[in-house]
């Protein structure tokens, strides 16, 4: 049976999981999942089941031994990699290994919170006129000292991952292309990730989960869709939060808890 993810196509989280599976050459099947919708039909229960927090993505994995259900993006990758070890996609050194970990955290914690914000505003609208300008100009800045992060990783190196593109690519490039996706394209100066985004673009795995991506967006962001009739209640991990409170969005944080469209994660069951 093939690998079932519960996931959101505009997930960095779930695109990092999809680009291994694809990488790897596994069958998978997507599920697409509102964690703010109904959680009454069966699909939606499976999801909850999961993933208790009401987070994607998730995995589930149906083996002869028994059902394995993962919340957690980077627990995910563990798993893939343990599981499914051909081919390996972690260096095999133990320390390239770390650095490779040490990668995927700045970008899931620092980055996506960076790219959570420009959402916010561009997208949500939580901050307009003079306030929305002056909190882009600070995603425009930290934006560029990741970027110049992620640009040192590469002085001698192909890949994020090393040698060869495998897990630290997967968790990195989804969340460059969705800081481009939100206003901020890498400017040319940082050669090397130029480059690197582009060798990265051309993987089969990553064209792969970018039409997931693009037939997603069409439907759902392009004229007449339906995304202005989406729930705007958006979920506030401690990161995210950090982010607003230390960026100049308390005020944003405030007004959200107070009308209800900020929530925090809650245990389910």
């Amino acid at each position: 049976m093939a690998l079932r993810l519960f996931e959101h196509p505009l997930s960095p989280y779930a695109r990092k999981v999809k680009i291994v599976v694809y990488e790897k050459g596994l069958p998978l099947e997507r599920v697409f999942v509102n964690p703010l919708g109904p959680l009454d039909d069966p699909s939606a229960r499976a999801f909850v089941d999961a993933s208790p927090r009401l987070e994607v993505p998730c995995l589930v994995d149906e083996r002869p031994e028994g059902t394995v259900r993962l919340f957690d993006s980077t627990v995910m990758l563990e798993y893939l990699e343990e599981q499914y070890p051909d081919p390996p996609l972690q260096p095999a050194a133990p320390a390239e290994r770390a650095r490779v970990r040490m990668l995927e955290e700045i970008c899931d914690t620092e980055l996506e919170a960076v790219n959570w914000g420009a959402m916010e505003i561009r997208v949500f609208k939580r901050a307009e006129g003079s306030y929305a300008a002056e909190m882009l100009d600070t995603v425009g800045r930290q934006l560029e000292r990741l970027w110049g992060r992620l640009e040192r990783e590469l002085d001698g190196r192909d890949w994020m991952n090393g040698e060869r593109f495998g897990r630290g690519d997967a968790a990195v490039y989804p969340h460059i292309t969705g800081s481009a996706f939100f206003g901020f394209p890498l400017p040319a100066r940082f050669a090397r990730l130029t480059e690197w985004a582009a060798r990265c673009a051309a993987k089969p795995s990553v064209v792969h989960d970018a039409a997931d991506l693009a037939a997603w967006v069409k439907d759902n962001m392009g004229s007449g869709s339906s995304l202005a009739g989406m729930p705007v209640v958006r979920q506030y991990r401690d990161y995210r939060l950090e982010w607003m409170m230390k960026s100049g969005g308390h005020e944003i944080v405030l007004r959200g808890i107070e009308d209800g469209t900020i929530k925090f994660a809650a245990e389910h069951g």
